[in-house]
């Protein structure tokens, strides 16, 4: 039960990380406040590239919990990965 909550950690932190500097990216690209606008982000094409720009700080997180010799929240942070690369694609 401990591991699987280190896993979600990593994976919450991952995905938080990830929106969080891919609102920082897309309001620096448009001068649009993603918040504000959350349907401009939503429905437009530079939701996938800024979050996939948001995802560059996943590495530093991912060595964090790596010298932390937190694995199971190392892992959640490449289940993030996956998870938002999945959003790309499909999205």
């Amino acid at each position: 039960m401990k591991n699987t909550l280190k896993l979600l950690l990593g994976t919450a932190s991952g995905l938080l990380v990830s929106v969080l500097f891919g609102c920082i990216i897309f309001k620096y690209l448009t001068q649009i406040s993603p918040i504000e606008n959350f349907d401009i982000f939503k429905y437009g094409t530079l939701s996938g590239r800024a979050l996939s720009l948001g995802a560059i700080p996943n590495i530093g997180l991912f060595y964090l919990f790596l010298n932390k010799e937190n694995y199971f929240s190392a892992r959640g942070v490449i289940l993030s990965f996956i998870l938002i690369g999945l959003f790309v694609l499909f999205a």
